[in-house]
């Protein structure tokens, strides 16, 4: 049955196909944005109750209503917390592009647990291909911003490769690069791309329920667009 659901990553991308694909695996996006906004909930339950305990905010201004003494204690309280929050929204966020990269290359339905199962068996991997993308893309708008957008337009092809290959993270990240920019097709994939994202975009904010559907189709139509673009194989 759940053959009959699959849409081969040859097909045209388009929003009908990536509808399709959206339908076939809601729950397990469903599943993902419960995890992230548990994750934001329990962060905050966690800062609300170091406010009534009297620990300063974190990224407070009000120099005059805490001394330097707090504000020291705050960041040595908060930090660490603030950091694993960080990374687990940071992984949280990145499934999104997961999901659709492991159902183009194994052809089936992701069920709701088949991600966590992935990152819990390559955790370091993620981990280590999400601090050097970081770095990478920090530099990259703090030295000019144009490299900046550059890179962050590898990341659906950055994501599938890391998920999907057996390469390094430094060659999954070199890969990514010149599969995107020495396509034929590389203008039309990074119009199309950036296109789906503010439109996406947009339909987040202006309705914020939306974004729960939104989000996930973007991703599943940018990593669908890499294959039609050769992009990806």
């Amino acid at each position: 049955m759940d053959s009959q659901l699959i849409i081969s990553k040859e097909s045209k991308a388009s929003l009908k196909s990536t509808w399709k694909i959206y339908k076939s695996q809601w729950k397990t996006f469903l599943a993902l944005t419960g995890f992230a906004f548990l994750a934001a909930a329990i962060y905050f339950l966690i800062d609300f109750l170091l406010s009534l305990l009297g620990v300063a905010p974190l990224f407070s201004v009000d120099n005059y209503s805490y001394g330097a003494g707090m504000l020291a204690a705050s960041w040595l309280a908060r930090f660490p917390i603030y950091v694993v929050y960080l990374l687990v929204s940071s992984l949280l966020t990145m499934l999104y592009m997961v999901i659709p990269s492991l159902y183009f290359s194994r052809n089936e339905i992701v069920k709701w647990s088949t991600p966590y199962g992935v990152l819990t068996k390559n955790l370091g991997r993620y981990i280590l291909a999400g601090l050097l993308f970081t770095v990478a893309l920090t530099l990259g708008f703090a030295f000019c911003i144009i490299p900046g957008i550059v890179i962050s337009f590898i990341t659906p092809v950055y994501v599938n490769k890391i998920t999907c290959s057996k390469m390094t993270i430094i060659e999954s990240f070199k890969s990514s690069f010149q599969s995107v920019f020495s396509s034929k097709d590389k203008f039309s994939f990074l119009g199309l791309q950036l296109l789906a994202f503010i439109i996406g975009g947009v339909v987040g904010v202006c309705t914020c329920i939306g974004g729960i559907v939104t989000l996930p189709m973007v991703a599943i139509y940018v990593q669908h667009l890499a294959y039609n673009k050769g992009i990806l194989n």
